[in-house]
Parts: C-alpha cells; structure tokens; sequence
C-alpha cells in the first residue's frame, strides 16, 4: 500500500530525519550547479554566459557535486539551502518518480521562481497557477494542444508551415552553413503561423517583444525599477496578439479558442505566450538533433532511410509520412534527454511527503535536477551517447527519472505537438541534403559532453547533386 502522495507507506520512526547538506556542500552546490543554470538564462538563455559557463565545463562540474552529495549522503533527498529557501534535493531516480507522478496539489508547479518570472511576462499562465486556476487552465491548454494525442487535428497544416519555413532556409545559406538564429528566425515563424495564424507570419515585433520580456523574466522581479517599462512591453505585446486573436485563423490553435470550453479563470489569451516559451524548446531539439546526426553517421543513414521509405509511401509534409518516421522523432527525444531545456524541476510541497520511512511537513521546495538524471552513468548505461532507439524500446520512455518535457500531471500539455513540429522541420532540412557540423565537437566513439555550446555552431547542409551521365 502507498502513501497518498506516492512514497512508500511505512510509518516514520521517531527521530528519523533527511540529511542536511553541510555549510561547504550548499556553497559547493551553489556555485557549481544554482548558480551557472541562473546565469544561463531560466526564461530565456543568455548566449554570452552560456558559452562561458560551457567553456568552464559548469555542467559537468554541477553533476560532479550532485554525486559526491549522494555518495556522501545516500541516495534519498538531501536537505540543502535552495535560492528560494529550504529545499529537497532529490537524487534517487526512484524519488524522482515520486515527485512527478505525485499530485501537483501536493507537489505544486507554481514555486516563487516561477510566479515572480512569470509576472513580468504571462501571470495568468498555466506554469504559475495552482488549485482551481491550475485546473481549468490545464483543461483549456490541453484541449487546444490536443494533450496525449499522437498527432494534432490541424497536424497536416502543421507539417506542412514547418516544411515550407525549414526548405526556406535550403539552398546556397544552407550550403555556406546555418547558425543557431537563423533557425530560431525560421522556428518562431513556424510558431507564429501555426500558433497565431497566417496572418502573424511576419510579425517579427511580436517576437522580439515575448523576447525582450523573457530577458526581463530572468531576473525573477529583481529589477523593480523596470517594472513599468516592462508593463508597457507586455501591453504592446498583447495588443498584437489579441488582433490575431479576434481574426482566428481556422488554421491555428487561436482559430480554436471560439469552440473551447473556458470558465472564469481560463484566461485563455494568457495560455499563448507560454507556448511561444515552448518553441525555444523545439528550436534546441532541432539545432541538438540535427548536429548529432551530423556527427553520427549509422544514425544519420537510419534517419535517412526511414524518411525516404515513408516519403515514398506517404509523400512528404504529411501526417501518415509523420507517423512512419519514429526513430527520427526518437532523434529529437533522445537530444532533448542528452541537453534538457529544463535542467532543473522545481516543486513546492503543500502537504506533508514521505520519503521511505522519513515524513517531512509541507511547505519545503524540492528539486529534480532532471538534467542530473538523464545523464546518470552509474544508472544509465546510455547515459552519455547518442541512443535514440532507446526511445523505440521504451528503455527511456519508460524511465520518469527522464523527463526533459517533465512527466505525470506537470507534464507538457504541448509535448506531442512540440515534437510534430520539431520532427517535420529536422525531417525537411534533412530532405534538403547531407548535414555537416561546424563549431561543436562530437564523436559517436567518445562520451558526449555535459554542455552544448551553440554560440560558434554552423550547420551546413549539402544538396546532393545527381549523377551525370556517363
């Protein structure tokens, strides 16, 4: 039998208690793996602090604390000074899966980190509710997001803006070699055409302003002098995107929101931002996978066969062909698990938790650090390689410790429609000719490092040029 929130339910012996990282660990801690994720960017990244934190190698020192922690205390959750007080660190993959299947009424979503970042960009998003906000906000995200559906029912519309918008980038820029922002350029069109409709294409103001609110986010409300500046951003913003809004586009999630249920507290034109939040997580999934395959040729030959044969049975751009392709969604799975967007799962207890035979009172944070996790060589034997057909045979799917798009009730409500979108623009710059890599440094025969650095990264992609007669 189990405790209600997931834990084991063995009673608590008197005087039990979780260890207690010392003065030196949480200073360890802190400037090994708090600090540099922060500095990376939470909202949106930093590029000049990223490749400096990816130069000092911050990623892989940060794993190195977490594990002398749990070779020093054991592998159940260590109590440790958190930015936002104290916090549970946990470090058993067993505990992880405690935390995210367990009920986000116990284990909420909506930690100060989130509430204060989300305030300068979307307070009304679904990622900073909590009880009946949370509820029906998660309701109307996943009936417009089609949650747990394999495709979206505007899917074939879908496919095809995120075929048209990567084939724009093919051609002699592609051959000379792509940067991380140009596919980032082609991505948010994606997002705003299939988010906001045909009309928003071209509205690269709407963009640079989610953009300029998420830098502000970082500073978690830091920065109270900006606070009116940053209103009268987030008020420009949101009058572009109501004008998309009471246009909807048919074609769009926001031609969905007339036959959505919504209650008082849906907020449904506060739900949108957070999904161009998401797309910088497509746009990772995208750069990561395809200089993976760059790199990995036996993966790239597979990837490439399995695209062809379904192109020729199905034609390209089209949802039977998407649905033929799994190794090369497995692709964009398995680079997301290597480099999560989120390195870290914060929760904040409502009630009181168990851990083995250990009760702690509501009201402490806790911390998956899932990008610890995925990574875990003394768990993992894949850990540090490129395999993506673990995600064919379920090895990875079914392992929660995993969860580079969370898991459980927390879970993406845009997981699915994310990796349609992310699959069918990889699956068109790979039609467009062979990838090769510049920039980053990876070697199927060598362990893949703890950091990817995409400042100095250039993707070229080369036509194949047919055969002339002989």
């Amino acid at each position: 039998m189990n405790h209600p929130n997931g834990g084991p339910a063995a009673a608590p012996r008197r005087g039990d208690t979780l260890p207690v990282a010392s003065a030196g660990e949480n200073l360890r801690l802190a400037l090994t793996y708090l600090l540099p994720n922060y500095l990376k960017g939470v909202f949106r990244g930093r590029p000049r602090l990223a490749a400096l934190m990816a130069r000092a190698d911050a990623a892989r020192r940060g794993h190195e604390t977490l594990r002398g922690l749990r070779r020093r205390h054991g592998r159940g959750p260590v109590m440790v000074r958190g930015s936002a007080g104290p916090t549970l660190l946990v470090l058993d993959a067993e505990d992880a899966e405690q935390v995210l299947a367990g009920p986000v009424e116990v284990y909420a979503v909506d930690t100060r980190e989130k509430v204060s970042g989300f305030a300068a960009v979307q307070p009304e998003a679904l990622i900073a509710s909590h009880g009946r906000q949370r509820t029906v906000r998660r309701a109307f995200n996943d009936a417009i997001l089609d949650a747990g559906c394999p495709v979206h029912r505007l899917a074939d519309h879908f496919l095809r803006v995120a075929g048209e918008e990567a084939a724009a980038l093919l051609g002699p820029r592609a051959e000379a070699g792509l940067d991380g922002a140009a596919l980032r350029a082609g991505l948010e069109r994606v997002g705003r055409r299939c988010f906001l409709g045909e009309a928003a294409a071209d509205d690269t103001e709407f963009s640079r302003l989610l953009g300029e609110l998420l830098a502000e986010a970082n500073w978690m409300g830091a920065r109270p002098w900006r606070a009116a500046a940053t209103r009268r951003t987030r008020r420009r913003m949101m009058q572009r995107q109501a004008r998309y809004l009471g246009e909807a586009d048919p074609r769009s999630l926001a031609g969905l929101f007339p036959t959505t249920r919504k209650e008082p507290e849906t907020a449904p034109e506060g739900q949108v931002t957070h999904w161009f939040m998401a797309l910088a997580v497509v746009h990772s999934a995208v750069v990561q996978a395809l200089t993976l395959l760059a790199s990995h040729p036996r993966q790239l030959e597979r990837a490439r066969a399995e695209l062809e044969a379904a192109d020729r049975e199905h034609g390209a751009r089209t949802v039977a062909g998407f649905m033929d392709m799994p190794y090369l969604r497995a692709c964009v799975q398995d680079a997301a698990r290597l480099w999560p967007p989120v390195p870290s799962l914060m929760r904040r207890t409502t009630a009181e938790t168990r851990w083995r035979e250990v009760a702690v009172p509501g009201g402490v944070n806790v911390l998956v650090p899932a990008g610890f996790h995925a990574r875990d060589g003394e768990r993992i034997a894949f850990a540090h390689r490129f395999a993506p057909e673990k995600w064919l045979d379920g090895t990875a799917a079914n392992d929660w410790a995993i969860s580079p798009f969370s898991r459980g009730e927390a879970q993406c409500s845009g997981m699915e429609l994310g990796l349609q979108l992310a699959t069918g623009f990889l699956a068109e710059l790979l039609r467009g000719g062979t990838p090769a890599v510049a920039g980053v440094r990876l070697s199927p025969g060598k362990p893949l490092p703890h950091t990817f650095d995409a400042t100095r990264l250039r993707i070229g992609i080369r036509a194949v040029r047919p055969k002339e007669d002989a």
